[in-house]
């Protein structure tokens, strides 16, 4: 089962005094408790996917609430799933891509991989060596998104 908000929540600064022995429970301090605690419960939110080069990371929306994160909330991990090429576009998607034919031939020379953390880009290289060195664009990354909302 999975969370699901009506409404975006935020977080209140609620006074530790609120809650002493002896105070009143009033319904807008509960109702900024509970705010609070959904706060709590979305804050950090992970979304993950596959991507090839030139292709960039789409910024997510909350399935629990429809919070769409900026670029700045975001931070990226990411893992490589296969050194080849893809067999076409990925975008994101969560379905396991094809492992496409590497696109230089001999042996694996070297790689580079990044996700841009400012614009999400991600940049796949793939160096091959076989009497002269080959440069290509090879390679599929699995990016995780990991968001963090402000207040």
């Amino acid at each position: 089962m999975s969370l699901s908000l009506s409404a975006q929540p935020g977080f209140t600064d609620i006074a530790d005094s609120t809650w002493d022995n002896g105070n009143a429970i009033t319904a807008p301090n509960v109702k900024a408790l509970n705010a609070n605690a959904q706060f709590g419960a979305v804050r950090n939110e992970q979304f993950w996917g596959f991507y090839r080069d030139s292709e960039t990371v789409a910024t997510p929306v909350s399935p629990a609430d429809g919070y769409a994160y900026s670029r700045a909330e975001l931070r990226y991990t990411w893992s490589i799933f296969w050194t080849g090429s893809a067999s076409g576009a990925l975008n994101g998607t969560q379905a396991t891509p094809s492992r496409g034919a590497r696109s230089g031939g001999g042996t694996l020379l070297e790689v580079g991989f990044n996700v841009d953390q400012a614009t999400g880009g991600v940049a796949c290289t793939v160096d091959y060596f076989s009497g002269t060195q080959t440069n290509t664009h090879d390679g599929i990354l699995m990016v995780t998104t990991h968001a963090q909302r402000d207040r």
